[in-house]
């Protein structure tokens, strides 16, 4: 009997542990996951990992990792899947031992402004003298700078303090992911701005996507079909919603 009863116990132990999904994240990178003071985590990545552990019957066990060792720790199979902002869509930053899950975000250049307030914006670009704020970005600062002649650009420490300065009049429009203002418009409900695509900055178009080591194909499968699931019920527009006040769109890769 005792024997039974610890066979018993052993196997519901195994399918606990197999059960479990350890969730490498980087904790610091808003919208995508946040680090409160008391160590509870939140953020769009968060929302969605879990909307998909929900939906495959599993749990989870977040890890902070720095966002430099996500990869390595990745290959360490310290974690069994990383969730970041890293841009999956670029073969430049593809791992040949690393595969990658179906998109669950698309992110761009995008421009936040007052709604009221006219700005001089075509695909030729600013007019002479429009003020931009940028947050210390260095791929943006190069766009903005190679594609924006006679403006004045104005650099900020953060995507915080750039959308801070707009709202305080210190330039006509941010320059910034289409993650980040549409964050800080929802976070501060900033009813009287909008956020409009930069025009033809494909180049700076990112996917982002879950990473996993190469040897776990079955997991990508499920993944992918748990990412399916979200997008046919509406979950994962409502998680979208939530965090950018703006609609979850599915785009061809």
């Amino acid at each position: 009997m005792y024997v039974i009863l610890f066979t018993a116990t052993a196997i519901s132990f195994i399918r606990a542990k197999n059960n479990t999904l350890h969730v490498g994240v980087d904790g610091y990178c808003a919208p995508f996951s946040i680090t409160s003071s008391q160590g509870e985590l939140s953020g769009y990545n968060i929302d969605v990992i879990s909307a998909i552990a929900r939906a495959l019957n599993y749990k989870i066990e977040f890890r902070i990792i720095p966002f430099t060792a996500l990869e390595k720790d990745l290959k360490r199979r310290l974690v069994d899947v990383v969730i970041a902002p890293m841009d999956s869509g670029n073969d430049k930053n593809i791992r040949p031992d690393i595969i990658y899950t179906n998109p669950y975000y698309f992110n761009n250049l995008t421009i936040l402004k007052k709604i009221d307030r006219e700005i001089s914006y075509t695909e030729k670009g600013f007019g002479k003298g429009t003020k931009i704020c940028l947050p210390n970005k260095p791929y943006i600062l190069d766009y903005v700078r190679s594609h924006f002649d006679g403006t004045v650009i104005k650099i900020y420490n953060g995507s915080k303090n750039a959308v801070d300065a707009i709202y305080k009049n210190q330039c006509d429009v941010v320059v910034d992911t289409k993650s980040s203002n549409e964050y800080y418009r929802t976070k501060h409900r900033l009813n009287k701005m909008e956020v409009k695509p930069i025009y033809n900055a494909y180049e700076y178009d990112h996917i982002y996507k879950i990473a996993m080591n190469a040897n776990k194909r079955y997991l990508k499968e499920r993944i992918n079909k748990a990412i399916e699931h979200l997008i046919q019920t509406g979950e994962l527009n409502r998680i979208h919603e939530k965090w950018f006040s703006s609609k979850y769109q599915v785009k061809k890769i």
